[in-house]
């Protein structure tokens, strides 16, 4: 018979236990199975589920502007997916929605996009998936008009994670148009029936070898874990950790925040008693009994947030929690609800980055706490800033706006400016690492447009100089020298000597980030904190 064209999705289970037949593998869906004819040579089953034929929810009203019913509207779906053992592994290849048919978490999650990595050219890329790990994670999908390098599509190898990718394969894979993502590898072939156990061996030595690692290395460095079963055992040691009360649990605001709006947080179990810092023994102290919390319970309890205009939100403290969990060369992390793994390795290089941010030399005032009316209160970050620049002979530019063409709004060139020419950022810590990445990122972006854009700083001079005629030059018109400027980020409410440690991994990450490119710019970089201190009363 002749071989013909087909397009395919392969999927590879995980050894399966003593006693599971292939059908275990299947989710609970009715399917029909039928045994493998005697010419094919497969050791399999194939199982095929037909869904009832239904009309389109849309087809009423194409009844009612027609006057009539209209005949031959339907959808059918067809599913179907062929399990067979090759060498002692099970594989799955399925048809129309058969990927639905399988219980995705016993297959091998990252088969498709490895075997993608292994086959494909990496000049000749048409499509990528990432997922940007920030406070507020974001996901996106770059196309190609044609077919491309990896460096096109502008991927920051520091905070991406490749979820997906599409392309055509290396001179000799014999394959096309391939692609990859999580545990489905999709890939065209010429092929007849009796082709499906050697096109199975022939991918998996695919899969196997480490071809990637010459131009897609830096897929090892985090990955987000999608598997049911690895989740499940996260979080029965999450859960382990919260009864231990260990002193790894962070709880933190899981996106950015107005901090000077922010009244406080509260808990469920005590949402009136508002602490101007999030300290997770104030969610610990009120479980009645910690032996018998559930990872149900995490999802369903919940962080308050009061602002100062009597309005509260709220997020499961599931989804606040911020956990690491170090396992051999891996640590697992839990952030925003997700359970992420990272390479040691690429943890190590984080931190040889971090070991050369230097702790600032600038003085800066405590940040002062206090009680008023039974609730706790915590110096705003504004407040702050004045404050420390009437103590220190800073220039206050907090919230004074500089127009620009190069970013979607108005900008500030720092919150506050020595006349040694540091710009300082200030943010809260109260709020754990919400705001932390935004401090970097925004550090990060008005240095790079000051040095770049000369007219950013035309309008930025009028600026200084309505603050202070002695601050206006002491960003120039032109010939800006980056080596005469420092980079400050000052976090408030975290000692100094501590800062950098206590930072949650993503935190670091961006930070790291910041520090690259800004001093690849020839910017010096620094980092501060401003412990808390009791307010005294006048």
């Amino acid at each position: 018979m002749a071989k013909i064209y087909r397009r395919l999705n392969l999927f590879m289970a995980k050894p399966l236990d003593d006693g599971q037949m292939f059908t275990d593998l299947l989710a609970d869906a009715p399917v029909d199975t039928y045994p493998m004819a005697d010419t094919v040579g497969i050791d399999g089953v194939l199982c095929v589920r037909r869904s009832a034929e239904k009309r389109p929810s849309w087809g009423s009203l194409l009844d009612e502007v027609a006057g009539h019913d209209i005949p031959d509207l339907a959808n059918r779906s067809s599913s179907a997916v062929l399990l067979l053992r090759v060498d002692g592994d099970v594989f799955a290849f399925t048809f129309g929605y058969g990927r639905h048919l399988i219980e995705q978490s016993l297959f091998v999650q990252d088969f498709g996009l490895r075997t993608a990595l292994n086959t494909l050219d990496d000049k000749s890329l048409r499509s990528v998936d990432l997922h940007t790990l920030e406070d507020q994670p974001v996901q996106k999908k770059s196309q190609a008009a044609r077919d491309s390098e990896v460096a096109i599509f502008g991927i920051d190898i520091l905070r991406d994670i490749l979820r997906a990718v599409t392309g055509v394969p290396k001179r000799g894979i014999g394959l096309k148009q391939i692609a990859g993502g999580d545990a489905m590898f999709s890939f065209g072939v010429e092929m007849e029936a009796t082709d499906f156990p050697a096109l199975a061996r022939r991918i998996k030595t695919y899969y196997a070898n480490d071809d990637y690692k010459t131009s897609f290395s830096w897929v090892d460095n985090v990955r987000k874990i999608k598997d049911d079963a690895s989740i499940g055992t996260l979080n029965e040691q999450l859960v382990q950790a919260v009864c231990a009360r260990n002193p790894g649990i962070m709880i933190t605001l899981p996106e950015i925040g107005a901090w000077d709006t922010i009244l406080g947080f509260s808990f469920t179990r005590n949402k009136d008693c508002v602490r101007p810092v999030i300290h997770s023994s104030d969610y610990l102290d009120t479980i009645p009994d910690l032996a018998r919390l559930t990872i149900d319970g995490l999802k369903r309890d919940r962080l308050f947030v009061h602002d100062v205009d009597g309005n509260i939100s709220e997020h499961p403290v599931y989804r606040c929690i911020y956990f690491e969990i170090v396992e051999g060369n891996k640590t697992k992390i839990i952030f925003d609800g997700k359970w992420y793994e990272v390479d040691a390795t690429f943890i190590g290089r984080i931190a040889e980055t971090l070991d050369l941010v230097q702790i600032s030399t600038l003085a800066f005032p405590a940040v002062e706490v206090w009680n008023e009316e039974g609730k706790s209160k915590i110096e705003s970050e504004g407040d702050y800033n004045t404050r420390a620049a009437a103590a220190h002979g800073y220039f206050l530019l907090d919230k004074k706006l500089v127009k620009t063409d190069r970013a979607t709004s108005s900008i500030e060139l720092c919150d506050l400016l020595t006349p040694a020419k540091q710009l300082v950022h200030v943010k809260h810590r109260k709020g754990g690492s919400a705001g932390l990445s935004h401090l970097f990122a925004q550090g990060g972006v008005a240095a790079e447009i000051m040095l770049g854009d000369k007219a950013f700083r035309k309008k930025a001079r009028t600026v200084l100089r309505s603050v202070n005629p002695a601050a206006r030059d002491l960003v120039p018109l032109s010939t800006l020298r980056s080596a005469d400027y420092e980079i400050v980020f000052l976090i408030l409410g975290e000692d100094s000597a501590t800062l950098k440690q206590n930072l949650p991994f993503f935190s670091k990450v961006n930070l790291s980030k910041a520090f690259e490119n800004l001093t690849q710019r020839g910017f010096r970089v620094s980092i501060a904190g401003a412990p808390t201190t009791p307010r005294l009363i006048t």
